[in-house]
């Protein structure tokens, strides 16, 4: 940009030079010696003009060019330190409105009588079954409010496969009334947990098993985050040494790599206690590029 402008004056002080030729050269305008003196004298004035300009656009143009690679260097070594950026898909819920839609038993059947749908909410009111969805998820942002029994115990799992030999298993995000169940009593089997493994830590805020609660689970890569009422209770990498350390102390221990799959399905447990969630939203992980993760959740989440 500023070599454009250069080049244009340049342009322009050409055509000048050129009219001041043509007007000093007009015959008998003046003697050829007083001409040449004149023309001397305008080249040299000229000639430093064009300098000084030449200097000018050079230092600014260098300045920027400095600037942009010290910029491009610190772009650089942040996506090298954090090459973890996330761009989501627009929320999706999938309770549907007076539907159990987009659910299945652990068998692939229609969820049984026990479990419904009104007015958006999925409520579980006698022994139906465990429920998940009819697809998997990869990386995803779900969100849940919940309200359950007094004394109820219920839980979201989710990377929820066949493990060969085990059955179905799958990390859980716990819902618990902590306040009036011996299970709530119990650091890493309490509401928010990551059941069994990593307990919350001390930010954590409960309401009552009557009062809407709610829930948020982050899963991108090797990433997991549990949220409850807007804090966030628990933060692991899968595979770190905290991971490892935990699943070896679990009920877990002789399950291989349980967690490490990278995508399963969603689902909703029945413990044999009444259970209303109010809304379960999805929203998927398209992409990764190259963003802080704590930056993408402030810009993304709120």
């Amino acid at each position: 940009m500023m070599w454009d402008l250069w080049f244009g004056i340049f342009g322009v002080n050409g055509i000048f030079t050129q009219n001041v030729i043509k007007s000093v050269y007009v015959p008998n305008r003046q003697s050829l010696v007083q001409t040449e003196v004149f023309m001397k004298r305008f080249q040299t004035v000229n000639c430093f003009l064009l300098t000084v300009s030449f200097l000018f656009f050079a230092s600014i143009s260098e300045a920027g060019f400095l600037n942009l690679k010290k910029n491009r260097d610190i772009v650089q070594k942040k996506n090298a330190a954090h090459p973890v950026q996330l761009i989501v898909g627009t929320k999706t819920s999938l309770i549907r409105e007076n539907s159990l839609d987009g659910w299945t038993t652990i068998g692939g059947k229609i969820p049984g009588n026990a479990w419904s749908v009104e007015g958006g909410v999925l409520h579980l009111h006698g022994k139906g079954g465990d429920v998940m969805t009819d697809r998997e998820y990869k990386n995803f942002i779900l969100d849940f409010t919940w309200t359950i029994a007094k004394g109820g115990n219920s839980g979201i799992k989710y990377r929820f496969k066949n493990h060969d030999g085990k059955g179905w298993l799958g990390l859980e995000y716990q819902v618990l009334d902590d306040f009036n169940t011996k299970e709530g009593e119990k650091t890493q089997n309490n509401t928010a947990t990551l059941y069994d493994i990593l307990p919350t830590n001390n930010s954590k805020i409960l309401k009552s098993h009557e009062e809407l609660n709610h829930g948020r689970i982050v899963v991108n890569g090797n990433r997991i985050e549990h949220w409850l009422n807007g804090r966030k209770v628990v933060d692991v990498r899968v595979g770190s040494e905290t991971w490892k350390k935990a699943v070896a102390a679990s009920k877990f221990n002789d399950v291989a790599k349980f967690g490490e799959n990278a995508v399963g399905r969603i689902m909703v447990q029945d413990h044999g206690c009444e259970v209303r969630f109010h809304d379960i939203t999805i929203r998927e992980i398209v992409t990764t590029t190259k963003l802080k993760h704590h930056e993408f959740l402030k810009r993304k989440l709120k």
